[in-house]
């Protein structure tokens, strides 16, 4: 799974916009500067997400910008979507003709691919922007530090790092 800087951008935006809209809409420039993002680029991450209902855009100087509906109905995969039409580079591979001898119905790349989208669909759509909302104030909270990366996995068969356990605990392959 490839998310492009504009897909980034996006999910950092929507959760400043969500974390920070009990208190009014929020302004591009608030947004740019406390997540770092470039503001001319942002405007145009911000429409794309007005335009698909993701988000409500005002000018003024009461104005700003505020979820469209309420977080909870928000998912991960709402927000990609609206942005780069896709949740995986996997599509487009899957659109392509299987060209090796078995062809595209009997493939066994494309099965492997098939889980691969199947899996990233069902946790993009099981997270909601409220889900993740809650998580970072979590983390904040208890001050919990997310690995960089998952390590590597040796063995088969072996269980990744959960990424959303605290460090101080044991992960789930500790405790076994």
């Amino acid at each position: 799974m490839k998310i492009s800087t504009k897909g980034e951008y996006g999910f950092r935006a929507m959760l400043f916009i969500a974390m920070q809209g009990e208190e009014g809409p929020v302004t591009s420039t608030e947004i740019a500067q406390r997540q770092a993002i470039p503001e001319p680029y942002l405007r145009q991450i911000l429409a794309q997400l007005a335009k698909s209902g993701l988000i409500r855009s005002n000018r003024g100087p009461q104005g700003g910008h505020a979820l469209a509906r309420p977080a909870e109905e928000v998912s991960l995969r709402d927000i990609l979507v609206a942005l780069e039409g896709r949740t995986t580079s996997v599509d487009q591979i899957l659109s392509l003709p299987c060209d090796i001898e078995v062809g595209t119905r009997h493939c066994s790349i494309r099965e492997v691919l098939l889980k691969v989208k199947d899996a990233v669909e069902e946790i993009l759509t099981d997270i909601s922007l409220a889900v993740l909302v809650a998580r970072q104030r979590e983390i904040l909270e208890r001050g919990i530090e997310i690995p960089l990366d998952l390590p590597l996995v040796e063995c088969p068969g072996a269980a990744p790092l959960d990424v959303l356990v605290d460090l101080g605990e044991p992960t789930p392959t500790e405790k076994a």
